[in-house]
């Protein structure tokens, strides 16, 4: 019993001595890892010296490059002649001194990219069309694809129905032509080419009639366009509709008007652009009523000074675009030099406190504090006037009568500074009204606003607006046209 009490009492004194010596070990060997840690820092130092050393040296060798091809430019360039060039400026030294292109990507062009063919011809030649000799065939083929206009033409089709009589309807029903409006002597086809050459080119009624004379060989009169452009609008309802949905619910709507000619009167024409749909609306005048036909249910209305806007109800925001021309454009003399001086430097901080809010906004992001505090560094522009002359109060109760309606984009989503986007979408109505002059009848204005609305919409989302004409007016015929 006494000697297996010993022999553990030895294995625990052999057990813990060598515990000891582990110990002793580790902590040797986390000095040894403490040093190499300080001599890695040290060296990660030095290196980082060397290569700021180094970087800084770089920089200095590449602008001592620079100024040596400058000075070697003076004796070859692009523009000197083959005989000012010194017989010892050798062929490398010429390379060297032209100066270095950065080398570009070949940027891939999809218009000139060649079709996959539908068929394909074979041409074989059977003597020399120069000389008219033998001719021995390569083994190397060649392909060259071109593109051919099929000319449009028409076809007239006779379509032969019986009517029939329903006993429970009490009356007559005849069978429905595919693709056809009622009345019409065309198709659908036809109609909407017809609407794309009036709407989408801008061409006059005579433009549209001579265009089918010169391409399809078709004689059309211009009542025939009218007419076929009027009866599209009973079926755009829906979606001229639909489209007034979306603005209402849109962020932002932008908003803005122009003239417009109906038998040599003057009416107006409203426009209501967002990023996804375009609305017009031809009014008889230029009143409130007509500003407040198309309420937004939520968003920012965006749009310039005119005083319709201001029943508008929500938030607004005025355009800087506007606001800036009207700055830069003085109406009255001046009174004195120091006058000048003091509307310059107010037209000037107006400038850079816009500028600086663009810019701050894509730094920070939106907020009611960064809306506040360019309202208030306005408001201090403007109280920072010496000299009040006719033009300085002009621009100061111009923009005070609107005060709180300038920087409204600094919160709101998807809001801009300015109607740019409605002020576009006017562009071609007014293209349109300079080749056209006029509409003759209410029939043909209201039809006009729907067929623009849907072509400035199509343009927005980047589609085709002959498909998505074809695809209302096919919706509505099927669920209850009849022809």
């Amino acid at each position: 019993m006494s000697s297996e009490l010993e022999s553990l009492l030895l294995r625990v004194d052999t057990l813990s001595r060598g515990n000891q010596y582990l110990q002793e070990k580790n902590k040797e060997k986390d000095v040894e890892i403490a040093q190499l840690k300080q001599a890695i820092y040290q060296q990660s130092e030095e290196l980082k010296q060397i290569i700021l050393q180094q970087a800084k040296k770089i920089k200095e060798l590449e602008s001592e490059m620079k100024q040596l091809r400058k000075e070697l430019r003076q004796f070859k360039n692009e523009n000197t002649p083959s005989g000012a060039i010194p017989v010892y400026l050798k062929e490398e030294l010429q390379k060297s001194v032209q100066e270095p292109k950065e080398p570009k990507e070949p940027k891939p062009n999809p218009r000139n990219a060649r079709a996959t063919p539908d068929r394909v011809e074979k041409h074989i030649l059977l003597a020399c069309p120069d000389c008219g000799g033998n001719l021995t065939e390569k083994k190397r083929k060649c392909r060259r694809t071109v593109s051919h206009l099929q000319p449009p033409t028409f076809e007239n089709v006779g379509h032969d129905y019986h009517p029939y009589y329903c006993k429970n309807c009490k009356k007559e029903v005849v069978p429905k032509i595919p693709n056809t409006l009622p009345n019409c002597k065309f198709d659908l086809t036809t109609a909407i080419f017809i609407s794309y050459l009036s709407v989408a080119s801008n061409n006059s009624m005579g433009t549209t009639r001579r265009t089918f004379y010169d391409v399809m060989g078709t004689r059309i009169s211009k009542g025939t366009v009218c007419n076929t452009l009027t009866r599209l609008k009973d079926y755009l309802g829906d979606e001229y509709a639909s489209l007034e949905q979306q603005i209402k619910e849109a962020n932002a709507r932008y908003r803005d008007e122009t003239g417009w000619r109906k038998n040599g009167k003057t009416f107006w024409d409203w426009v209501i652009a967002t990023t996804g749909a375009v609305v017009y609306k031809l009014e008889k005048s230029r009143c409130h009523e007509n500003a407040l036909k198309i309420m937004g249910n939520r968003g920012v209305d965006v749009s310039d000074a005119y005083q319709a806007y201001n029943r508008l109800e929500g938030p607004k925001q005025r355009c800087w675009s506007h606001l800036l021309r009207i700055a830069k454009e003085p109406e009255h003399p001046f009174a004195i030099d120091q006058e000048i001086e003091d509307y310059k430097k107010l037209v000037a901080g107006l400038g850079a406190i816009f500028h600086n809010s663009k810019e701050e906004l894509k730094l920070v992001g939106r907020s009611a504090e960064l809306r506040k505090k360019y309202e208030k560094l306005q408001l201090e522009c403007l109280q920072a006037v010496r000299w009040h002359g006719k033009n300085s109060n002009k621009l100061i109760n111009y923009i005070m009568h609107l005060e709180g309606e300038w920087f409204t984009f600094l919160e709101f989503p998807d809001v801009e500074p300015t109607n740019n986007r409605a002020e576009r979408a006017l562009r071609h109505v007014v293209l349109k009204r300079r080749i056209s002059q006029q509409s003759r009848g209410d029939k043909s204005m209201e039809s006009y606003a729907m067929q623009a609305s849907l072509f400035m919409t199509a343009r927005q989302k980047d589609e085709n607006y002959m498909e998505y004409l074809r695809h209302v007016v096919e919706e509505k015929l099927n669920d209850d046209g009849k022809s």
